[in-house]
């Protein structure tokens, strides 16, 4: 009953079972003090994958090019080699197997996801992301992947500290680099998979709901312009 009534005032990340068993099952919860430092409070909302690996297509369109896909791959691996491989994707040919959807836009030098999720649970089912690539400059191509694959995981808003790599604006001609910061986020929306003990369990929380009052809803996370480096 303790460990309960402190779980009103926290914001609680739910970590689904799966399938049926959903609206039966104990759920583990994670609160945002978890993993300190982070910028949790500054966001929108933070979501979760159910499971690892989330697959990820490179449409072939126009603007696809092996070398843009390379680059952007390099950008996703900062979050698995900061994890330790907990957060992990894989690429896939077939489109119908997709959950993530990644397209080049060379208008831009910015980029935007567009995220699916069911609001109860907070999990997410689609997200597309744009990456810009304008001048074609590979630390840029880069920093906005890191970045953006970072709201594909479940970042929904951004930073407020220019050193992260979460923060609205990357800095032209230089690498954006997860700080400890982003990988706290990170943790505490998969928490289960980096500290069993801060996952409490929450008895119930969504027993008896019927599955049509989580609706699916999409949410878009539009970033800023880069920054000078002078």
């Amino acid at each position: 009953m303790k460990n309960m009534a402190k779980l009103g005032s926290l914001w609680l990340l739910l970590l689904i079972s799966g399938g049926a068993a959903f609206r039966d099952a104990q759920l583990p919860i994670c609160n945002e003090d978890a993993f300190q430092p982070n910028y949790i409070p500054k966001l929108d909302a933070l979501l979760r994958w159910r499971k690892f690996p989330v697959r990820v297509y490179f449409v072939r369109d126009a603007h696809h090019t092996p070398e843009r896909q390379q680059l952007a791959i390099e950008g996703f691996q900062q979050w698995t080699r900061l994890t330790d491989n907990k957060v992990r994707f894989e690429v896939v040919d077939d489109e119908q197997e997709a959950q993530i959807w990644v397209r080049f836009d060379p208008s831009s030098k910015a980029g935007r996801t567009d995220c699916t999720y069911y609001p109860e649970r907070r999990e997410i089912i689609r997200a597309e992301m744009i990456i810009g690539v304008k001048e074609d400059v590979p630390l840029d191509i880069q920093s906005v992947s890191v970045h953006e694959f970072g709201h594909a995981l479940g970042i929904v808003g951004h930073s407020d500290d220019s050193k992260d790599a979460m923060y609205p604006r990357y800095t032209v001609g230089k690498l954006a680099s997860l700080s400890q910061r982003d990988l706290n986020a990170v943790k505490t929306a998969y928490c289960e998979l980096f500290d069993e003990e801060r996952a409490i369990a929450a008895l119930e929380r969504t027993r008896g709901l019927p599955s049509s009052r989580d609706e699916p809803r999409k949410v878009q996370i539009v970033c800023g312009k880069p920054r000078s480096s002078r």
